[in-house]
């Protein structure tokens, strides 16, 4: 049972009741009966949401409750000043009660150090007090300053709503440093105090022990249980260790393809281990000691021994990742590469990658290192987080469904799928292509870091997706002329039948420079696979067709009936004069659901303005039934896509402007759209 579960539990049991017959902890060292839980209204007052919070701490299993106080008073200054009183707290020993009753009863100063020292977590309750800066600065702030702990974790609770802060060398912040930004002078600015937390963050018993432990942590050890969850890319710890590893990179020179290579496939088995210690219980090998670390040559015993553990690891690995680590790109012979093994291993040792948020390893990976490595002159752009999520909430796949991207690059939006569906989606769903083999070994691996790693990615060489399709028996196949000109693709002179999807959201290459040349035979043979370019050379006497229009017949045409898709593309496509005749084809095939026109340059790298479709197809009766009664299209122009692109520390991360409200509005359209 989680929190939010013990904490409807909770609700459950006590909605219809006036009293908690027994305190669940200690009040002022004594247990007390009878504890009124709702005011003459009969409405919830502050003693039940701060015995909801209890309970639910306690049924979750993050705290045992004999380690938790409520009502604890200690002095301001000296023992001889009057009282503060904590609404609870949380100490790392059984003796608390022990220091606590000779404190209260004789004033003992020795029995107060010893509880000062004991208390790791305070708690604030409060009923819908809406003036959190106030309360960070006259209870909060003061209550968390009286544990002498080295790391003290300070919570305010308000009906449901969850505020975590944390005191490190008498330092206070918030506890997800994302939410931190010191140098502002406003209070609710500097702690981003209008913004809660959720409750999976709260840290368990033992998280706050290993925190405040001194002793010296055997890396040989260790379980998966036992790393550091990443509850966020911008925090700081996770953001240094990113630059120490881009640092290690340069100066190497492997700030390239190749030292990408390394770390996509050390990424990968240390997956791997943290799967099999999840699997199995076993300890974890992803890990260098500081005899191990690489400072003059490679015969070094240490330094050997942890080689060997590393090569170990991989040939496990490769049994179950073949796609990523078929061909080992590290030499363990060669120094630099030995040097850059050894840094990424040091950096990311003490995080679990599997236990963690996974839409932040998403960002932390392929924002960081993907957008360094990416091959313009093939038109490889990737797409802004934000966009993606907006796209993907939209379309919004469901439990059951397949879904397809045909222009994949690092499957972002495969990802992004999978992570928002809360693993509900088998990814054995999800379908990838691309021409690049270095874009589907990144793929694999996003899959791999956000999913089970089984989603279907496949490399198409060549022209790619244009005319290489997936047969419903898993193999790739390739349209012919003779065959499949003008879309006539179910065509075959063979059993071949080819892949529908239920839903394909892609980002096509478009736009100038990234057209089919029709002077050029091999290009034309391509375009003539699709009934678009017949209809476009009728009118054009242009040479060159927008791969958007291409994938735009792609999408409709890979989508089965009933199907959906998302797919962006050049503005132009969407309203230029000259492009009307794909938009009246489109017409007639699908039900065009929604346009929403994004902000000038929000893919920098083309230049061009875009336009997202998003389209369902019906059947052809429920198509004509629709045109006849002149359905209606849901057009937004978007002003801001609800993100600030930034680099810090050599970390490119994205952050939040806005939420797009339009989300919310355009579902329940979409919703009877598609009735």
């Amino acid at each position: 049972m989680n929190f939010s579960e013990a904490k409807i539990k909770f609700d459950t049991e006590y909605k219809n009741k006036n009293v908690l017959s027994r305190s669940l902890v200690t009040v002022d060292g004594k247990y007390l009966d009878n504890i009124k839980i709702k005011d003459i209204n009969g409405n919830p007052n502050e003693e039940y949401y701060k015995w909801q919070f209890i309970f639910s701490l306690i049924a979750s299993g993050l705290y045992s409750r004999d380690y938790i106080g409520t009502e604890i008073y200690f002095p301001k200054g000296n023992i001889k000043s009057s009282p503060i009183k904590i609404d609870a707290v949380i100490f790392s020993s059984l003796e608390w009660i022990d220091f606590y009753k000779k404190y209260r009863e004789d004033n003992d100063q020795d029995a107060l150090n010893r509880l000062r020292e004991l208390a790791i977590c305070v708690i604030e309750f409060k009923r819908n007090d809406k003036k959190i800066e106030q309360v960070f600065n006259s209870q909060i702030k003061a209550s968390i300053k009286e544990p002498d702990a080295n790391f003290v974790l300070g919570i305010y609770y308000d009906t449901g709503r969850l505020y975590l802060f944390k005191k490190v060398n008498n330092e206070i912040t918030r506890y997800d440093n994302s939410k931190n930004f010191l140098s502002s002078q406003r209070i609710l600015e500097k702690y981003q105090l209008e913004i809660t937390d959720p409750y999976y963050l709260i840290p368990s018993f033992k998280n706050l022990i290993k925190r405040n432990s001194t002793t010296i942590i055997n890396k040989r050890e260790l379980k998966v249980e036992d790393l550091d969850i990443v509850h966020t890319i911008t925090d700081e710890n996770i953001k240094l260790a990113l630059s120490h590893i881009l640092r290690t990179l340069e100066s190497v020179s492997l700030f390239n393809e190749e030292g990408y290579q390394i770390l996509i496939q050390m990424i990968a088995i240390k997956i791997f281990d943290e799967k099999q210690s999840d699997l199995h219980g076993s300890y974890i090998r992803f890990f260098v000691d500081d005899s191990e670390i690489l400072r003059d040559t490679l015969s070094n015993k240490d330094v050997q021994s942890f080689i060997t553990r590393m090569q170990d690891l991989y040939s496990e690995a490769k049994r179950y990742y073949k796609n990523i680590l078929s061909t080992s790109r590290i030499d363990w012979k060669n120094i630099r590469h030995v040097r850059v093994v050894t840094e990424i291993v040091r950096q990311f040792e003490k995080y679990s990658f599997v236990r963690s948020r996974r839409g932040d390893l998403y960002q932390l990976v392929f924002y960081n290192f993907a957008t360094k490595f990416k091959k313009d002159e093939n038109a490889q752009f990737l797409t802004p987080l934000p966009i993606i999520e907006f796209m993907v909430n939209i379309v919004n796949p469901r439990r059951t469904e397949t879904v397809c991207d045909p222009c994949c690059g690092i499957g972002d939006f495969l990802s992004m799928s999978y992570v928002n569906a809360n693993a509900k989606l088998d990814d054995r769903n999800l379908y990838g292509f691309d021409k690049d083999y270095d874009m589907t070994v990144l793929a694999q691996l996003n899959m791999l870091l956000n999913g089970d790693g089984n989603a279907v990615i496949k490399y198409v060489p060549d022209s790619g997706s244009i005319n290489q399709k997936l047969s419903t028996e898993g193999e790739i196949v390739t349209l012919n002329n003779d065959e499949h000109r003008f879309g006539n693709w179910d065509n075959w002179f063979d059993t071949t039948e080819l892949m529908k999807y239920d839903v394909i959201l892609t980002n096509p290459p478009f736009g100038k420079g990234r057209s089919l040349d029709l002077s050029n035979p091999a290009h034309r043979n391509l375009a003539e696979l699709y009934e678009l370019y017949q209809l476009y050379v009728e009118e054009n006497p242009k040479s060159g067709l927008d791969l958007g229009v291409v994938f735009l017949e792609n999408a409709v045409r890979t989508i089965k009936e009933g199907g959906r898709f998302g797919i962006v593309l050049s503005n132009s496509i969407a309203s230029n004069n000259t492009w009307t005749f794909v938009r009246e084809w489109l017409m007639k095939n699908v039900r065009l659901v929604a346009l929403f026109d994004l902000p000038p340059n929000v893919f920098a790298e083309t230049g061009v303005n875009t336009t997202i479709i998003v389209a369902y197809k019906p059947s052809k009766n429920r198509l004509n039934e629709l045109i006849e009664n002149n359905y209606s299209v849901f057009v937004r122009e978007i002003h801001n896509v609800g993100y600030i692109k930034k680099t810090s520390n050599r970390n490119v991360i994205f952050e939040k402007d806005y939420l797009l409200t339009v989300v919310m509005q355009f579902q329940d359209n979409f919703s009877n759209s598609i009735t």
